[in-house]
Formats: structure tokens, sequence, C-alpha cells
């Protein structure tokens, strides 16, 4: 199965909540590099998940340590 361009639609949780990612070039390439898959090997549903779910868990430390420094910095009163 060609999987380019399509949506994969991955359950979580046991099922009880659905992961529904597009399938791009340049998501695939993406994923494939981060877990050093060949061009051969299965891009299965469990690289897929963790792959998106540890940029989403990223993105949000980040967000937070930048919130975190915001706070910390005094604000100027005109």
């Amino acid at each position: 199965m060609d999987e380019l361009n399509q949506v994969r639609v991955i359950s979580l949780k046991g099922g009880e909540f659905e992961l529904e990612v597009k399938m791009t070039e340049a998501f695939i390439a993406r994923v494939r590099q981060h877990f050093g898959l060949l061009v051969g090997q299965p891009l299965e549903d469990d690289h897929v998940s963790g792959y998106v779910l540890g940029a989403l868990n990223t993105a949000v430390v980040k967000a937070e340590q930048q919130v975190s420094q915001d706070a910390e910095q005094p604000t100027e009163v005109a």
C-alpha cells in the first residue's frame, strides 16, 4: 500500500482516542530519519504516534518554559 498522502488513523489509549495524520512525503521522511528507518523498513503506527506525541510534548515543554521566563521578567510600567 502506498502510504504517501494517505490519512492514517491510529488508535490511542486502547481505542479511546484516535490520532489522524496525513502522511506527506516530508512527514514520512522526518519520522523515518528520527527512528533511523531505512526505505524498505515498514513505518508502523507506533513510529508515527510516538513521533507526533514526542513533538507535541516538546512543544508544550518549550511553551511552559517561555511562560515561566516571561513571568520572571519585570513588567515596565508607563
